[in-house]
């Protein structure tokens, strides 16, 4: 009897936990009284503080939805929530949200920035590259060409030993850049494939615009890539808006020169 009367007391105590995360397009909605338990429940949450009557917030809504049921598809353990920061001014507050939307990235419950963009696709991106390894292991050729054809701009980092002074100042780089993909290998085959002579490590950008490559020179130290990464990730020429605003004025290059022409100029592209 007691068997019996356990599994009904399980099942509802399931039930109940799913209940406390209602979703709408495959969002969180969280509030005062489910809040923590979302964050204790998922290792990994990204969490927007909206107002209702927020045009931006209205903006984001569809490419975040979008975002969201993406990555439900894909039975990743990353989940999207939202926050009326107008009812449930707890969060708000304790959080310090001064404007709308605000994003909050939760990674084993510790909250950090959001610095990625505002489509279905870059917060995608973002938050692949915040909740997995720093930097993809390429194992293989064929990882390593795989993983340069499916971005616009990667870095690999070319190492015999992983645990070299330069493959941990890579990883940190890695780890704090918002933008670039990055990959890292010790397999010799990936080493010949891409023409690194005698083992030495390196670090290469891979890009699909200007000159397709470049090579950092010098020491592979963890300002040195972050310095090689923001001069050569965008384009020489780009189009100033507000998903490259943030790579162009936060990036190591202080000096630039915007050109102001019409979209619909016969010169533009």
């Amino acid at each position: 009897m007691l068997l019996f009367a356990f599994i009904p007391l399980a099942l509802l105590s399931i039930a109940s936990a799913e209940d406390d995360f209602p979703l709408e397009e495959g969002v969180l909605v969280l509030g005062d009284d489910n809040f923590q338990a979302a964050v204790d429940a998922n290792q990994f949450m990204l969490v927007e503080f909206y107002a209702p009557w927020c045009g931006h917030c209205k903006s984001l809504a569809p490419e975040y939805a979008k975002a969201a049921q993406a990555l439900a598809e894909e039975k990743s353990e990353v989940k999207l929530a939202k926050v009326d920061a107008t009812i449930h001014k707890k969060w708000a507050e304790k959080f310090e949200v001064r404007g709308f939307p605000t994003l909050k990235f939760f990674k084993y419950g510790v909250p950090q920035e959001y610095a990625g963009g505002r489509t279905a696709d870059t917060i995608l991106e973002w938050v692949e590259k915040k909740s997995g390894p720093a930097a993809k292991d390429l194992a293989t050729k064929e990882a390593a060409a795989a993983f340069i054809e499916a971005n616009k701009v990667v870095v690999i980092g070319f190492f015999t030993d992983l645990e070299s002074a330069e493959a941990v100042a890579f990883n940190t780089a890695a780890d704090l850049d918002e933008n670039a993909k990055y990959g890292i290998t010790s397999s010799e085959e990936v080493f010949e494939e891409y023409e690194v002579k005698d083992k030495t490590p390196a670090v290469v950008l891979f890009k699909k615009f200007d000159e397709g490559k470049n090579v950092l020179e010098g020491d592979i130290t963890e300002e040195s890539v972050a310095t090689f990464v923001s001069a050569n990730y965008l384009p020489l020429v780009v189009d100033f808006t507000s998903e490259t605003a943030p790579m162009i004025f936060q990036g190591k290059i202080k000096s630039h020169l915007l050109v102001f022409v019409p979209a619909d100029h016969e010169k533009h592209d």
